[in-house]
């Protein structure tokens, strides 16, 4: 496997264990009894689609250059 799909794919498994965490953070959230403790949750979860969006930015980034590439091999 080369190094871009290598890190392709633990960008894809990183955002999958984001998702589902921010996921179980929020199913938390609506089953918490104080206030502090949904704070807490929210702001775990606010941590966690940082990182999402951080993650779809470095996988945009990845995916354009692989498009670049193909399309200069075909157009010589």
């Amino acid at each position: 496997m080369t190094k871009k799909n290598e890190r392709l794919t633990a960008i894809s498994n990183e955002l999958n264990e984001n998702i589902i965490a921010v996921r179980g953070t929020l199913e938390l959230a609506e089953a918490s009894v104080s206030d502090g403790e949904l704070q807490g949750l929210l702001l775990k979860a606010v941590e966690r689609i940082d990182i999402i969006q951080r993650l779809t930015s470095e996988m945009l980034i990845a995916l354009k250059n692989i498009f670049d590439k193909m399309e200069g091999k075909n157009s010589t």
